[in-house]
């Protein structure tokens, strides 16, 4: 799924979200690996189980290390450990 520089910024978010509801879906039944993990650089930052695909069975330990290290949560990125715990835009806490 690609667009040119031409695409509307609306038009780009639509496809993203079509490559995350439609097309990832069918490439982990394809591949059997719903729980594989990605490199997240290059991952979807819409991706909806960030947790899973990210980080697999390690979230929990890493949050633990997280909370830790940062209490505050004053490190943060989108799809990063305790990222559920902000606003989308990383602005405000839930």
């Amino acid at each position: 799924m690609t667009w040119n520089d031409t695409t509307s910024p609306s038009e780009a978010v639509s496809l993203q979200q079509q490559f995350t509801t439609e097309t990832v879906p069918v490439l982990a039944a394809i591949t059997g690996e719903q729980d594989s993990g990605a490199y997240s650089n290059e991952a979807n930052v819409e991706e909806p189980d960030f947790k899973t695909t990210f980080y697999g069975p390690n979230y929990q330990r890493l949050s633990s290390i997280k909370s830790t290290y940062d209490p505050e949560d004053l490190f943060i990125v989108r799809t990063g450990v305790g990222s559920e715990r902000w606003d989308a835009a990383g602005m405000c806490t839930l």
